[in-house]
């Protein structure tokens, strides 16, 4: 799977999260996750070959995408006045959806 097609999967993911959760909140949040996968997607990369490589485990895998998201600045959600929580529980859902997306990748 190439590294757009995997990003693609994951804000897809994400989306229809988003529109269970949070409909009022959608372009915000999936502005902030586009820009989280941004600013990681070459660490995301790396972990991929890793994981695909059988060099990390999923458990590995997951630990590294939490550390990663949750060092990232969600300022626009702080600025939308999301609570301190829902950006937690957000965070918690962007690392579902990109561990998920990875482990089907690779057929983990």
């Amino acid at each position: 799977m190439s590294d757009q097609s995997f990003l693609d999967e994951v804000m897809s993911i994400l989306a229809d999260q988003i529109r269970e959760n949070l409909p009022s909140m959608r372009e915000v949040i999936l502005d902030s996750a586009r820009d989280a996968l941004r600013k990681s997607s070459q660490d995301l990369a790396r972990w991929n070959a890793m994981l695909a490589a059988g060099t990390i485990s999923s458990q590995e895998y997951e630990w590294l995408v939490d550390s990663r998201i949750s060092v990232i600045e969600m300022e626009a959600l702080k600025a939308a006045g999301l609570a301190l929580a829902r950006i937690d529980e957000f965070r918690a859902a962007i690392v579902r959806s990109i561990t998920g997306a990875a482990l089907r990748a690779v057929g983990v």
